[in-house]
């Protein structure tokens, strides 16, 4: 049975850092399924083996690594006021309810 993570359901303001978020969790998501899916196959044909099962599980740990510490250098950005992209959407909010710009 495949595990069904929440990946399209955060409400972010930054839709580049939303759409990071959901990114990394549709990766978790489909390698996990990868897993799950290779354990359920009565197909012994296709057999994985503990180092190959190991391996996934290790590049799956790397990759979730890498993309925490991006996400935190992001956030650390965001809370430092340094993140332009956060910046720009932020006045551009503050500009429209102002009536500034449409």
């Amino acid at each position: 049975m495949p595990i069904k993570l929440i990946t399209n359901e955060l409400a972010l303001a930054d839709p580049d850092f939303r759409n990071d978020l959901i990114d990394n969790f549709t990766n978790t998501q489909e390698a996990i399924d990868q897993i799950i899916n290779r354990l359920d196959s009565n197909d012994t044909s296709d057999f994985v083996r503990k180092e190959d099962l190991e391996s996934m599980l290790q590049e799956l740990r790397d990759k979730i690594d890498d993309d925490n510490k991006e996400l935190k250098e992001r956030i650390n950005r965001i809370l430092l006021g340094t993140d332009v992209e956060s910046i720009e959407i932020v006045v551009t909010q503050i500009l429209k309810q102002q009536g500034v710009i449409d």
